[in-house]
């Protein structure tokens, strides 16, 4: 669990803004199509507006986008770390059947100067993968942010 809590502090930026989101959901969508995985729901939400969403041909619905999207803002984690968590000490059972929760991956927060700003939503894979690819593509827009 540790080792989540670091990555969302590796995984944090000096900026982000509605550009970086552009960019971030652009690298999942081609990350999915390189790769040959399954089409994805994705979603960024940067201070409470959604500045991208793509449905990728097959996908409909927004159901775990927002499931997954709430679970973040509550708890200001990942949705794999509150997995993480309760797979270990069982202590998120109380929203198991919450229909408005997601505790499973594929949900990121997006954070600046120690700030979360927004999150980063996945849905369509495995939900270990669906938390994989965010932190493939946060890394490789990190990268590209401070070689600039």
């Amino acid at each position: 669990m540790e080792e989540l809590l670091q990555l969302e502090k590796d995984l944090s930026f000096i900026s982000f803004d509605h550009e970086d989101a552009y960019h971030l959901g652009q690298m999942l969508v081609d990350k999915v199509n390189t790769q040959n995985l399954k089409p994805l729901r994705i979603r960024i939400v940067l201070n409470h507006d959604i500045v991208f969403q793509y449905l990728m041909n097959g996908k409909n619905g927004e159901e775990w986008l927002n499931r997954k999207q709430k679970t973040v803002e509550m708890f200001e984690h990942s949705s794999y770390y509150i997995w993480t968590c309760q797979e270990t000490n069982h202590q998120y059972d109380k929203y198991l059947d919450d229909d408005s929760m997601a505790i499973c991956g594929g949900g990121f927060p997006l954070i600046v100067n120690d700030e979360i700003i927004g999150c980063c939503i996945v849905s369509g894979l495995q939900h270990d993968q669906d938390h994989q690819i965010i932190v493939d593509c946060l890394k490789e827009l990190k990268r590209k942010k401070e070689d600039l």
